[in-house]
């Protein structure tokens, strides 16, 4: 029993590590990627935030203006 262990043991360190490298790699870099898109949808949202601001204050301005006139 010991002797098949023993084999196993030495099967595994002859094993390259590289496939388990690339799947940490691929799982980091889709991670990655979906954290980059979701900050993408918020600056999104904010932009869209702010021109709608933007398009309210210029409302309230142009109608003091005619309140002016």
């Amino acid at each position: 029993m010991s002797n098949a262990k023993e084999y196993k043991l030495q099967d595994l360190t002859m094993l390259s590590i590289s496939p388990v490298v690339q799947v940490i790699r691929r799982w980091w870099l889709r991670r990655a990627e979906d954290h980059y898109l979701i900050c993408a949808d918020v600056e999104q949202a904010r932009a869209r935030e702010a021109q709608q601001n933007v398009a309210y204050y210029q409302k309230r301005a142009a109608l003091a203006r005619s309140s002016r006139l």
